[in-house]
């Protein structure tokens, strides 16, 4: 069993690439938080607009079938909110 969770483990070089565009995408994502509260938008409308154009990305990038998976990603995230609602 932990050969397969070690297996889907990315590599160095993939990992060290993907924290490099993790902190780049962070960064933007701050100033653009900063701009939103700037101009009166609260967090909520920010995270909001965050979510739909990254799922828009996804589906422009994966086709129409991304459409099913995030549908039910979104499904899991409001079963697991309804079992242990923020607090």
């Amino acid at each position: 069993m932990s050969d397969n969770f070690n297996s889907s483990l990315p590599e160095a070089d993939v990992k060290d690439k993907l924290d490099k565009a993790a902190e780049i995408i962070t960064s933007h994502l701050d100033k653009a938080l900063e701009d939103c509260i700037s101009v009166g938008l609260e967090r909520d409308h920010f995270t909001a607009a965050v979510i739909a154009t990254m799922m828009q990305a996804v589906e422009t990038s994966l086709g129409g079938n991304a459409a099913g998976a995030l549908q039910e990603m979104a499904q899991m995230a409001r079963d697991r909110e309804e079992d242990t609602p923020a607090q």
